[in-house]
């Protein structure tokens, strides 16, 4: 299962379930493989096993509650598992304490309800207060202290800071904060960079570390974590991607500094009492959007973005590498394709029977149960979209560029849009379809054209709207070619190495740190 062979995994779990009656464990295990193949069913059905087994678990509680679609069958499917989930935590937070065993097993957390169009602040708030009492009151409580900070490099101190993640390494997490790690002013902060035990080792994350003044790698046990966590004496500790790594979240329902922050790594409240700041961008944040977080919502400048241009893979691939005509008209859908809703396939759809000779390009899933459930679904809901389909394998990040530059229209799908991928797709120009939505995750992409400064930029109000733009675009091919070189020329003057930031997020910081010393 670590390794993904999901298929291998499957019969030995299942034997070791008939023979082992009694063995919990092995049940858990089998929820959370039929969750990563995205079987719904079959998760919550051995989730429940494994809480039948162990009915006061809070953890094998939690993990019953949230199974949630990630290529969802239909809206009435997500409509079911997110109305079980707000009845279950009702009934949890209402009930008699449950034993908190965070050390046996994996604990779900309810990421999938960011592909969904909802607030989720009084469920996350609900999840984070259960989650807070797996925790002593030593560490439920004020905390570490911390040390008297004086923002004064000759009569004080460095601000000790550190980021903690389980995904600084080559991936889309650590390219969204690298900037910043490394750009922080080295003569105000000690920048200490903490990985989780089995964090992947490669040359982004040796790039990273070698730029910071301390590098930990926590122990494996959760309570051995904590304590070292602890130990470091830090000011403030940024969690990068709060619900990316169930350890991540067993850490951040915990005081281990005075003060605690998360960002749009993962572009929600994490619901988590014991997070003090949401550290956004006041271009990505809709009016009075302070009411969609459970943390104080600090709003900077621009983008909450440092994306380096030497990250980038800038490459140029002609259209016969991913065997792709030459002549007919493409649509990109870039996007995992778990961040494609059911209610989107309707735009699709009238999208490709306004323009029939168009092909939609999408990248398969690495596991490939999930590929098929969005062709299957594509069959009943978008059936000329399906007779389009180009699905291609998975490719490198240099790849990924060179194809987003092969293609004449890219299209961003609603509620939870383009993060990273932005960066790395309008680089070469190739215009960006977007709904603006009404929360953070929906919103980056308008942001980035109001940051660049794009005329006339292609973003909607309305998914009539979107359709109208996105045909309008694919038979206009001289508009499509002044978009295409207005866009890379603004890109790469205003979209990239945006130290605005990382002065904001210094600025943030001190005030964080002084605001919870008096």
């Amino acid at each position: 299962m670590r390794v993904g062979r999901y298929g291998d995994a499957l019969p030995c779990l299942i034997r070791a379930a008939e023979l082992e009656p009694a063995n919990g464990l092995c049940r858990s295990e089998l929820g959370h493989l039929f969750r990563n193949l995205d079987y719904v069913n079959e998760a919550i059905h051995w989730h429940g096993e494994a809480l039948a087994l162990e009915p006061d678990s809070l953890v094998l509680q939690l993990n019953h509650l949230f199974v949630l679609p990630m290529v969802a069958a239909s809206m009435e499917q997500i409509a079911w598992c997110r109305q079980r989930c707000e009845r279950g935590l009702e009934a949890l937070e209402a009930g008699p304490p449950l034993r908190a065993d965070l050390g046996n097993v994996m604990i779900c957390h309810p990421f999938y309800l960011l592909y969904q169009d909802c607030d989720d602040r009084a469920l996350l708030e609900r999840y984070g207060r259960l989650i807070s009492r797996c925790f002593t009151p030593q560490l439920q409580g004020a905390g570490p202290a911390g040390r008297p900070f004086r923002p004064d490099p000759l009569g004080g101190r460095r601000l000790r800071i550190g980021f903690v993640s389980g995904f600084f390494y080559d991936h889309s997490n650590a390219r969204a904060f690298e900037g910043l790690i490394r750009h922080l002013d080295r003569g105000a902060f000690e920048v200490v960079l903490i990985h989780l035990a089995q964090s992947p080792h490669d040359a982004v994350r040796s790039r990273i570390d070698a730029c910071c003044d301390a590098v930990v790698t926590l122990p494996a046990p959760l309570n051995a974590a904590s304590a070292a966590l602890a130990a470091l004496e830090l000011d403030l500790l940024f969690f990068t991607d709060i619900g990316m790594h169930p350890f991540i979240t067993m850490l951040a329902a915990q005081r281990l500094a005075p003060v605690q922050a998360t960002g749009w790594g993962v572009p929600q409240t994490s619901g988590l009492p014991t997070i003090d700041y949401y550290v956004s961008g006041e271009l990505v944040e809709p009016p009075g959007a302070e009411v969609l977080y459970s943390e104080k919502l600090v709003c900077l400048s621009g983008l909450p973005c440092c994306y380096l241009s030497e990250s980038l893979e800038a490459s140029t691939l002609p259209r016969d590498y991913f065997l792709l005509p030459p002549d007919l008209p493409l649509w990109g859908c870039l996007q995992r394709l778990e961040k494609y809703p059911p209610d989107f396939d309707a735009t699709l759809e009238a999208i490709a029977r306004a323009v029939p000779e168009a092909l939609f390009v999408f990248v398969e899933e690495q596991v490939p149960s999930l590929t098929a459930f969005f062709l299957q679904r594509l069959e009943r809901s978008a059936p000329a979209v399906r007779e389009r389909v180009v699905m291609l394998g998975r490719m490198n990040r240099a790849e990924f560029v060179a194809l987003a530059g092969c293609l004449d229209v890219l299209l961003d799908p609603f509620h939870f849009g383009s993060g990273i991928t932005l960066y790395e797709t309008l680089h070469g120009g190739t215009p960006l379809v977007t709904l603006e939505g009404r929360f953070l995750r929906s919103r980056f992409v308008a942001a980035a054209y109001r940051l660049m400064g794009v005329v006339d930029p292609p973003v909607a109000g309305t998914p009539g709207e979107y359709v109208e733009r996105a045909v309008a675009l694919m038979k206009d091919p001289g508009r499509r070619a002044e978009l295409r070189e207005e866009i890379a020329l603004k890109a790469r003057v205003k979209l990239y190495d945006q130290l605005d930031y990382v002065r904001g997020f210094e600025a943030f910081a001190q005030r964080a740190v002084a605001a919870q010393s008096t």
